[in-house]
Formats: C-alpha cells, structure tokens, sequence
C-alpha cells in the first residue's frame, strides 16, 4: 500500500507582516515548514512527500528546506493556486496515480504528532476519510447579518477540524473533480465529500496542533517547541 503525504503551503500569511513566507519564517533558529516536514519525513508509513508552494517560493524552499535539511522523501515541488482548495487540487493530479492514500496537512501546522498521523492513516484504511478535530471550548452563536444571535448551538456537537485530513486517493480526488466541474469551494477537504453525502469519520486531534496564522501563534509554538524534541531534529 502505498501512502503519500500532501503538505499545503502556499498561503500568503499576509496577517504575519513578514517579508517573508509564511512557511520560512523562523521559530528557533529553523523556519516553520523544517518542524512540519521532519513529521512526516520521519513517519515510517509515509512512502512519500509532496509539497505546494508558492510559485515565487520555489527556488528558496528548494534550496533553504529541502536541501538544507536532507529532506528525501520530497517528490516534487508543486506550485499552489490562487486558493487552498485550488492548491489541494493541483497536488492531487500531480502525485503518483498509484496512491491509495493521501494524507493532507497544512504547512503552517508545525506541531501535529505522529500519534495523529498514524491514527488518521489506519482509520481512512476502513472508512476511506478522515478527519483530525478537537472539542469546542466555547459556546458557539451563529449570528445573523446584523449581528443579532440567531441561535446558540448545542457545544457538545461543535468540533473544530484540524489536518491532517486523510483519504482514500481516487476517493478524494473525484470529490475534487465533481466539486470544481459545479462550482462547490469548501475550506476543507473533508466538507467536498461531505456535499456528496459521503459519512467521514472524525478522531480526536490535539490541542497542541495549531494553524500559524499570527505572531502571536509563532509564541506559542516556540513554547511547544522549547518543551519538546524538535529542536534536536535535523
């Protein structure tokens, strides 16, 4: 069985006010896409790695990631598109045909554990998809145009979805196909077969595996980070 890891990091991370990319921007000394990539360089099920950049990026991540750091499970740099479910979608017609498993996970996710990983790949094994949330915490209003609460939702049923988000290959990139050829955008991968009916299965994420989108994650991270072993990785 062959299982190939599909790391998106393409987004712009215009809220970082870096004159860098996002995924380059350095947390202790090694920038952010370096903790992300050793994850899955690591995992021993991931057969196979391929990443979507920025196409202004290529040449520098090639250079100051992939290279640098021996990163060898790295197929092929792919460039992303003008949005991440464009970005998901060139990777999926760009990996090996002969895939059976693609586990996708954001670039800017530093901190997921293989524990997850893992977890995620033996369960899309049974079910065909997957995906990796954690609790809400919060009392969730959904709120009307004026920004009068329209209804409180019942927390208990609020999960918050991380990546990885893992599936079945011919399974996920037909769900891409069917969703651009009617015009369906999501902002995750699970909801396009979602929309289709298909029943994808959830497991429990972790708190630690957050999206960098601010400085102030990058705080955080570096806290995590400073707990744990992957300042000696690489």
């Amino acid at each position: 069985m062959k299982i190939v890891a599909l790391i998106v990091a393409a987004g712009q991370g215009k809220r970082m006010n870096s004159k860098i990319g996002k995924p380059f921007i350095p947390i202790i000394g090694k920038p952010i896409l370096f903790y992300t990539l050793k994850k899955f360089e690591n995992c021993e099920l991931i057969d196979q790695i391929y990443l979507v950049i920025n196409g202004s990026e290529k040449e520098y991540c090639l250079k100051n990631v992939i290279l640098k750091y021996r990163f060898k499970k790295v197929q092929e740099l792919i460039l992303g598109g003008d949005t991440r479910q464009m970005s998901v979608f060139n990777g999926l017609n760009l990996i090996d045909s002969d895939a059976d498993i693609v586990v996708i996970h954001d670039g800017a996710r530093p901190l997921v554990n293989e524990k997850i990983i893992l977890e995620s790949i033996k369960t899309s094994q049974k079910y065909g998809a997957v995906v990796a949330a954690i609790p809400s915490k919060d009392t969730i209003k959904e709120v009307e145009n004026n920004f009068f609460i329209h209804t409180t939702l019942d927390r208990e049923k609020i999960w918050r979805a991380q990546t990885p988000q893992t599936f079945k290959y011919k399974l996920i990139l037909s769900a891409y196909k069917k969703a651009f050829k009617s015009g369906y955008f999501a902002t995750d991968d699970a909801a396009l077969l979602e929309k289709s009916g298909y029943k994808v299965k959830m497991i429990k994420g972790s708190e630690e595996n957050i999206k960098i989108t601010s400085p102030f994650d990058i705080a955080i991270a570096e806290k995590y980070l400073m707990r744990g072993n992957d300042l000696n990785s690489g």
